[in-house]
């Protein structure tokens, strides 16, 4: 829809053939290149991906090389890696492997990884979106990622020193941060919002996941004063001994044993990721409410369902195939960001003129060199 004062913006996912093919044969390519070709392939994904993605009917086009990447992850690996793993064998090798001096560098090394990781996310994500074309027209974020690090990583800290509860003003300061350096063209994107609606459900997932906590450690309490029972270590005894069967008795202390096991791993391991993506889904939403460009609003439509779902099936996708189906992974997290964004209001997409900024030679080198790049 067009008029005097601009269109109405709508995002469709259009899936077509032939991820399957491009995800066994960037398996086998990175094998037989020993990892070297998981650069073009990563590159290959994002084309497939990027040209599914239909905005008013004209696909995006990503423009990235693969060589792009690999120059990256060399320079990184040069200039932080390589030196680094030097300083480590030289120690060693001079002062034995426990002198202090090498806990000292290595103390040095995750002090720089943490001071770092904001840094590796953010040059991600200014280098795909300078990569990301539509209508001829591409991205870019406007700041700078060494001042969006030391935020990041004074959010850590504060967040370990708050037991989390500072996680909602944060995570709003370091999306208020990014989003307000992003731009597409000449237009540029603006959050607004505060973190206090964040933490009603905030409050409500920390205090049910500090009861889950507690109910698992009583559950695994429990089991470890059962398998201390001596009637339970001598039943273990008997049933692991050649050509003995189990009485009905020993079998149902076995069963006891193995439920309380199970339900301590149910607790701790799955429960807390569910009840969190509570919180995730309504962050999620929260923060797509307080982003505008030009005359368009955003809404994303999250729920603690739909969220679990690509998470779980994400999950089984990279068990079941050994990750080689991961390509589908990162597809049906684009797809479900599609198919929930709705966008509101009109844009004159015709006065959006391309970007002055000046674009990233290179590629991801931090995000590869910290694996964090999720696409």
């Amino acid at each position: 829809m067009t008029d005097s004062f601009g269109e109405t913006i709508r995002i469709d996912y259009v899936p077509r053939p032939g991820l399957g093919w491009l995800s066994v044969k960037n398996f086998l390519l990175s094998v037989i290149t020993l990892g070297i070709y998981r650069f073009w392939g990563k590159t290959n994904v994002r084309k497939h991906i990027w040209g599914c993605v239909h905005i008013n009917g004209q696909a995006l086009e990503y423009t990235g090389r693969g060589m792009e990447l690999f120059l990256g992850f060399l320079i990184i690996l040069g200039l932080f890696i390589l030196p680094l793993v030097t300083l480590i064998s030289i120690i060693s090798i001079a002062y034995g492997p426990e002198h202090p001096a090498l806990v000292a560098v290595q103390l040095l090394f995750y002090l720089i990884v943490l001071l770092l990781w904001g840094a590796a996310l953010y040059r991600a994500r200014r280098y795909q979106l300078s990569r990301t074309l539509w209508r001829g027209i591409g991205g870019t974020l406007a700041g700078s990622s060494m001042i969006y690090s030391l935020t990041y990583f004074g959010s850590f800290v504060a967040q370990a020193m708050s037991f989390g509860w500072s996680t909602p003003v944060l995570n709003t300061v370091l999306q208020e941060q990014i989003i307000g350096d992003m731009r597409f063209g000449n237009l540029a994107f603006k959050f607004r919002g505060r973190a206090g609606p964040l933490y009603p459900t905030y409050a409500i997932c920390w205090f049910l996941s500090l009861l889950a906590i507690i109910v698992g450690l009583a559950l695994f309490t429990a089991e470890i004063w059962a398998m201390l029972d001596p009637l339970t270590l001598a039943t273990f005894g008997e049933v692991g001994k050649p050509d003995v069967e189990p009485s009905p008795a020993q079998t149902w202390t076995i069963l006891k044993v193995t439920v309380v096991l199970l339900f301590s791993f149910l607790a701790l391991y799955l429960m807390i990721p569910m009840l969190w993506s509570i919180y995730h889904a309504k962050e999620l939403s929260t923060f797509a409410n307080y982003t505008s460009a030009g005359g368009l609003k955003f809404k994303l439509n999250a729920t603690p369902g739909n969220l679990i779902s690509l998470v779980v099936i994400n999950l089984l996708i990279i068990i079941f195939t050994l990750g080689i189906g991961r390509p589908f992974t990162q597809q049906r997290l684009v797809r479900y960001l599609c198919d929930h964004t709705e966008i509101i209001g009109m844009l004159d997409v015709d006065k959006i003129l391309q970007s002055k900024f000046a674009i990233d030679k290179t590629g991801e080198g931090l995000a590869d060199a910290f694996d964090l790049s999720a696409i």
